[in-house]
């Protein structure tokens, strides 16, 4: 049976405002779930450029990013290639790890510095099973990155450089400001020769 907290226990102690409006914007969670799934949270703080998940450990932990920015990376004969931007409000996780307990084949470093609330897989697969929405939350959230991972794939295969820029800042406004050149290069597909092309025709 689910604990029920106090109303105004709930809206003193959600403190993960961009954690919780992110969750809400993919599946109205209830201040009880949301409080349960707190309860059950670390918060750490991270300095920037810091690996908090490493190629080649197994990391069980699921992270959700109130403050900063982290990139996922996959190294490779020397080359850092940037696969996956992190912002305020998502999560972050090493997939290999995460669901089949083997170590990871990406790295996940951060690019500012972070405030981030940690969860172990085990403890959110126990939320799931209690409560309907945080599950229901989960499944979307998933879905949503499964197509968002489709798209990308596409259009790495279909777009110019240009518009492979455009499209990135309409997926991530502002953050071509935060980050490295070189790491959306290298996400886009593009080399930083070109991406400075590209910027420089806007």
């Amino acid at each position: 049976m689910s604990v029920r907290w106090p109303v105004e226990y709930q809206v003193r102690n959600l403190k993960m405002e961009n954690i919780i409006q992110k969750i809400r914007e993919i599946y109205p969670v209830s201040d009880e779930a949301l409080q349960a799934l707190q309860a059950n949270m670390e918060l750490r703080y991270y300095p920037k450029d810091t690996y908090i998940v490493q190629s080649g450990v197994t990391d069980r932990l699921v992270y959700f990013i109130e403050e900063g920015i982290a990139r996922s990376v996959f190294h490779h004969n020397g080359q850092d290639t940037t696969t996956w931007f992190t912002l305020e409000g998502d999560i972050t996780f090493g997939m290999d790890s995460l669901y089949y307990q083997q170590p990871s084949v990406e790295s996940i470093e951060t690019l500012s510095d972070c405030k981030i609330y940690v969860i172990h897989i085990d403890k959110l697969n126990m939320l799931y099973e209690t409560y309907i929405d945080i599950a229901n939350w989960g499944r979307i959230l998933h879905q949503n990155v499964n197509k968002e991972l489709s798209h990308m794939f596409v259009e790495r295969l279909q777009l110019s450089p240009k518009e492979r820029y455009e499209q990135f800042n309409r997926r991530y406004p502002g953050l071509i400001n935060r980050v490295k050149l070189k790491y959306v290069a290298a996400f886009l597909g593009i080399s930083i020769y070109t991406l400075s092309r590209v910027r420089a025709k806007k």
